[in-house]
């Protein structure tokens, strides 16, 4: 007899079931089973399976967030392209129409405008708008040429030869890839993408080294921003002694470039084994310099205050374009907070220790070559997920939601709307209970941004910004509206044509004749909205059912739909 059938009659009435015709598994002989042990333990609780919350990580090659994400905050691995998740990872931007097709209780590591900060382009085209702006509050960047549009200009500055060294820099490159110096217009290709800076000739250094700092920056929330920037961050060193630049030395890429690619190559590149001792080596810790400053004459509290303002500002120049791309991806998102971003700001100290910002990148590198970026990386990572609040009960309140509009379409029920006011209400008690959480929850982050003591000057910068975006960007709709009405202007059909049409369509007793009179009367005025420039190819499709009255179909080569005539 089949083990279950015999299982399922001893659970029905366990004193009517012969026992020893129970068999085990393992073997061939059948086994009786003790009079006082149950098949099942009457007391026993079942324990419920915890749902895990779903992390993509298919789009990352860092180990070091698959095993932060799996051991620390046991998320469930997807290394699918599905859309089944609660946080997607990916080592690259994410596109408009991907934001705008995620659910409200997912989360993407990535703001779909944030190209306007991370390419060197654009960051120098939106701060040195600024700067014309308030010359003094955005003079933390390097002057900036854009080529070959401002190559007239920099012709000009070289004229004036205020600056002898400039430092050219690749549009979209990364890890110090096809950056030189140069002295001369000569050395530069007019024709070419570049960004041009001056060079800043008299950098603080340590034991006699250039160095530049590379500082965590999460920006949770567009609008309104929060900014916020970690403790910990990494000193690069270069690993040849400085020297102003020379005819001699300008090709010195250990001497005058900071960049742990091209710096990690040289012989006297030295690694950190120890991440408890982070003050030897050519990478650093960020607390030494600090360290180091103080005990050099200067005030580490003032260079951070000052490099901290030069983030937000950054960030202010370029806050309408970030809102702009996310609320026309999410308008109804209330909470602010489906995209999260971790950048790396590079800055660089002169000798007066005024911080100099050089990029922004927005996919820092979470390589672990070392301990000590082991160390660094892996706490990034982890307040980073901490402070994103995530929780799986957002997902079952999202599907209920969906469910309950759907029976409401299914029983013809109109679907409520929250009105504006119930919506400002609802997004103000979100942003108290986001505001309690983050205060506990901090971890390493520090908030910068709403910063009570400067919010008036920052709310004049990114003021300032969304006028200058508006005209920009409107001026660049009216533009194109104006092109779209030219091309779609109506070809208005002659009277004398329509006349004739209708005068056939009212002496027509054939009821044939009269629909094809109707159709061409369609036609015509049909045509008085079709786009000048369309070329129309006449086809005739068996399928349709006008061709019952023998009519043609006339198509659109760019696929617009079929029209009679």
């Amino acid at each position: 007899m089949n083990k279950t059938i015999l299982l399922m009659k001893a659970a029905e009435d366990p004193a009517k079931t012969d026992k020893s015709l129970f068999v085990d598994a393992t073997s061939s002989h059948e086994q009786p089973v003790a009079e006082h042990t149950p098949l099942v333990h009457p007391n026993k609780k079942v324990k419920k399976k915890k749902n895990k919350l779903m992390m993509n990580v298919a789009s990352t090659q860092y180990s070091i967030v698959k095993k932060v994400a799996k051991k620390l905050f046991h998320f469930k691995l997807s290394y699918s392209p599905s859309s089944d998740w609660d946080i997607l990872w990916a080592d690259y931007g994410i596109t408009s129409e991907a934001l705008s097709k995620m659910k409200s209780f997912q989360k993407t590591n990535h703001f779909p405008a944030m190209h306007c900060l991370a390419r060197k382009e654009n960051l120098a085209k939106n701060l040195m708008k600024m700067r014309k702006l308030f010359p003094k509050d955005y003079s933390f960047i390097p002057t900036t040429w854009c080529i070959p549009r401002d190559y007239g200009d920099l012709k000009a500055d070289f004229a004036k030869g205020k600056c002898r060294t400039y430092i050219v820099k690749p549009e979209a490159s990364c890890q110090g890839k096809g950056i030189y110096l140069i002295r001369s217009l000569d050395e530069l290709d007019p024709n070419e993408h570049y960004v041009v800076q001056n060079y800043i000739k008299d950098p603080y250094l340590i034991d006699g080294l250039k160095f530049d700092i590379r500082l965590y920056v999460l920006v949770y929330g567009c609008d309104p921003l929060r900014i916020f920037i970690h403790r910990r961050g990494l000193v690069r060193l270069a690993t040849e002694q400085y020297e102003a630049p020379n005819r001699s030395n300008m090709e010195n890429v250990y001497m005058h470039l900071t960049n742990y690619a091209i710096n990690k190559n040289s012989e006297n590149f030295v690694f950190n084994t120890d991440s408890e001792n982070a003050d030897v080596g050519h990478k650093r810790s960020l607390e030494f310099v600090w360290k180091y400053i103080d005990s050099h004459g200067g005030n580490s509290e003032t260079v951070q205050r000052r490099a901290r303002r030069c983030i937000v500002k950054s960030l202010c120049a370029v806050q309408p374009h970030l809102a702009h791309s996310y609320r026309m991806c999410q308008p109804s998102d209330i909470e602010n907070n489906m995209c999260f971003e971790v950048l790396g700001y590079d800055i660089m100290l002169d000798s007066s220790l005024r911080p100099w910002l050089l990029e922004v990148n927005h996919a820092p590198s979470f390589e672990t070559d070392t301990p000590f970026d082991h160390k660094v990386k892996s706490e990034l990572i982890a307040d980073t997920l901490k402070i994103l609040h995530m929780d799986y009960n957002n997902r079952v309140k999202y599907n209920q939601l969906k469910q309950d509009e759907y029976n409401a379409k299914v029983l013809g029920k109109a679907v409520t709307k929250l009105s504006k006011e119930a919506r400002e209400e609802l997004r103000k008690q979100a942003m108290e209970v986001r505001d309690k959480y983050e205060a506990k929850n901090l971890g390493n982050y520090v908030r910068i941004y709403p910063d009570v003591k400067m919010d008036s000057k920052y709310e004049e910068f990114i003021a300032e910004a969304n006028k200058a975006w508006n005209e920009f960007y409107g001026f660049n709709k009216r533009i194109q509206g104006q092109k779209n009405e030219n091309a779609l202007s109506p070809v208005r059909p002659s009277a004398k044509k329509l006349l004739a049409v209708k005068n056939s369509q009212r002496k027509s007793a054939n009821p044939l004749a009269k629909a094809r009179a109707i159709s061409k009367l369609a036609c015509i005025c049909t045509n008085s909205f079709v786009e000048r420039r369309v070329q129309i190819t006449p086809i005739v499709n068996i399928d349709d059912p006008l061709n019952f009255l023998g009519a043609k179909c006339y198509k659109p080569v760019s696929s617009s739909p079929c029209i009679m005539a």
